[in-house]
């Protein structure tokens, strides 16, 4: 099984205040390597909500997502939502997928619903190739790491159990010069959780625009990343594949 994790496809763009499907344009090669792992089976997508009662904002993200593949050169002939409405054929469902794509938004949410399904157990049978973005690429590890995003969650736990498709723990979405601060918030990220969490299990920091690909050989960062462990942060230069 392929698999990817990516902090934001980049299928989707603010334009007059109101997000729209575009282009896909990576410095990094993701989507002619999507292409090329796809095998030209471009039939059905598979999106796995966050929220799985959110439907209006899934359904328009999930449009937004094929739409956006199709302009970057990936088309698919069918689009299936996976969330509360058809739970039940979770199975049927993930096993059809020629891309199962595990969509971005509230962590421990979603984590919520991919138990719910049993999708540890039943994403074993997907012959297809993985993606999750954002809270779908944190949510695939074994040891999912739960950092806050706003005050409301500092007391949520730090920790959770994945879908054991990778080891890697990601933190997407970082911003080398901000150190993913909330200044709103007053929270320091990465003095405060980031450094002192990587006592506990590795983390790997990933950009927008940057992507860990893992197939049966290994893994391999493409593009900037960052690794936090023992309380220290590495460089991509300096970070093995």
């Amino acid at each position: 099984m392929i698999r990817y994790l990516v902090s934001d496809l980049g299928t989707s763009e603010i334009v007059d205040g109101a997000r729209v499907a575009c282009k896909a344009v990576y410095q990094n090669g993701l989507i002619e390597l999507l292409k090329k792992d796809i095998k030209k089976k471009f039939d059905t997508l598979v999106f796995v909500a966050s929220n799985p009662t959110g439907y209006e904002k899934t359904d328009n993200y999930a449009e937004m997502t094929l739409e956006g593949l199709k302009l970057s050169g990936i088309e698919f002939k069918n689009l299936i939502v996976l969330d509360e409405r058809n739970k039940t054929k979770a199975k049927q469902l993930v096993e059809k997928a020629d891309l199962l794509f595990l969509a971005g938004g509230h962590v421990p949410t979603q984590n919520d619903f991919f138990a719910d399904i049993r999708l540890a157990e039943i994403i074993k049978n997907c012959h297809g190739v993985v993606m999750g973005q954002s809270a779908g690429a944190m949510n695939m590890a074994s040891n999912v790491y739960n950092y806050p995003e706003d005050e409301s969650e500092l007391q949520d736990p730090k920790f959770l159990k994945g879908l054991g498709l990778t080891d890697i723990s990601v933190i997407p979405h970082f911003d080398k010069k901000k150190g993913n601060v909330h200044v709103k918030e007053g929270i320091d990220l990465l003095n405060d959780f980031y450094l002192k969490d990587s006592f506990v299990m590795p983390l790997t920091a990933i950009p927008n625009g940057s992507f860990v690909r893992i197939d049966e050989k290994g893994s391999k960062i493409y593009g900037e990343a960052y690794k936090f462990e023992n309380g220290k942060m590495t460089s991509s230069s300096k970070l093995k594949s």
